[in-house]
């Protein structure tokens, strides 16, 4: 089967790490993978990280241009490969497809909760797809489209596993996420943090993994709560990288606000690190609404630090980590996502025009 996959970017973050593991699987499966990347957006570390039998193919559109020149340059790409599907990861890029007598089997997934931007052109597509079941429902909220769910997955087999807990050291906590915090809520974390250290637990740090438009507006609090030696922003980290060091610390994080799914806390689970998220939608799909993870409320700083509290103190259910590996292995294995893929591709293809 000939599978191409568009995006606008190829750089360190969910969707399009997502992305590479899903289509090294495919190929890996035999089938003719490409992958078109629009903008001129490509981290190399990511790129080389690709099976070599993948084709990939970056138009170097400027971000932001209005060029119709791009437009031609993707129609004729797709045309040259011929594709028996054509798998969007933006449904905005379905404006540019040429498909005039609607021939082309083309599906899109949609990677976050809805907004005007992300799902004003999922109409546009016969085949929508969903990284969660919140997301499922949200789509049909928003825009009255139907979809099917199709988890995200990830490679537990990579991730290095965390072996025993340290009573010597500091409690280390992470957050793996785009530095934007009206989404990600890194400044409920931090805050959280500043709560601890000022109740006695000098031992507590942090560590925020990922870059993003927020990061001064975090560092300056953390300056501001003189909390400095206890939060650390490592930046944008590749895959390998996260996938080595998750295991050394005592305790995952994701205080999001808004989240369709949370990748990142799936591969904390592998990782046999316990976790804490907020109760919002997505990270708590994930978690199966407390079965395999602790949670408090969305955006309360004082739930939050009582919470990580628990896992200082010892208070928290060891057993709830050993079943959240397992859960992982079972629902969220990159496998399963592709392979659930081929199956939905194929479907769209027996009904395919062309097939008549």
């Amino acid at each position: 089967m000939k599978i191409v996959h568009v995006t606008y970017g190829f750089q360190l973050g969910g969707i399009e790490t997502m992305l590479c593991n899903i289509v090294n699987e495919q190929s890996g499966l035999g089938h003719d993978v490409s992958i078109i990347v629009i903008n001129d957006i490509v981290n190399s570390e990511l790129r080389e990280s690709l099976d070599d039998r993948i084709r990939f193919i970056c138009l170097k559109r400027r971000v932001g241009s209005k060029s119709f020149v791009h437009v031609l340059k993707l129609n004729r790409v797709i045309y040259s490969i011929g594709p028996d599907i054509i798998h969007l990861h933006y449904s905005s890029i379905a404006r540019y497809l040429f498909d005039p007598l609607r021939k082309l089997n083309v599906c899109v997934t949609l990677h976050a909760m809805c907004t005007k931007q992300n799902s004003e052109y999922l109409y546009k597509t016969r085949h929508i797809y969903a990284i969660s079941n919140v997301v499922k429902e949200d789509i049909k909220r928003c825009t009255g489209l139907n979809s099917e769910t199709v988890y995200n997955g990830i490679n537990p087999e990579l991730i290095k596993t965390k072996k025993e807990n340290r009573q010597d050291r500091d409690f280390r906590i992470v957050q793996v996420s785009r530095l934007v915090h009206t989404i990600k809520g890194q400044h409920i974390l931090i805050k959280a943090i500043s709560e601890l250290v000022g109740k006695g637990y000098e031992h507590v740090t942090l560590d925020l993994i990922g870059g993003g438009e927020s990061l001064e507006y975090l560092s300056d609090m953390v300056k501001e709560l003189k909390i400095e030696k206890h939060v650390r922003f490592l930046g944008a980290q590749s895959q390998s990288y996260i996938f080595e060091h998750l295991c050394e610390y005592d305790l995952f994080v994701q205080a999001s606000i808004y989240e369709g799914f949370g990748i990142t806390v799936a591969e904390a689970m592998a990782a046999k690190v316990p976790v804490l998220v907020s109760d919002t939608d997505g990270p708590m799909e994930v978690i199966d609404y407390g079965k395999y993870g602790y949670y408090f409320k969305n955006g309360d700083v004082e739930d939050c630090a009582a919470k990580i509290e628990l896992f200082i103190n010892g208070k928290n259910d060891a057993n709830i980590t050993e079943a959240a590996y397992m859960r992982v292995s079972e629902v969220f294995d990159v496998k399963a996502t592709a392979a659930n893929y081929i199956r939905k591709y194929k479907e769209i293809i027996s009904y395919s025009p062309k097939q008549s």
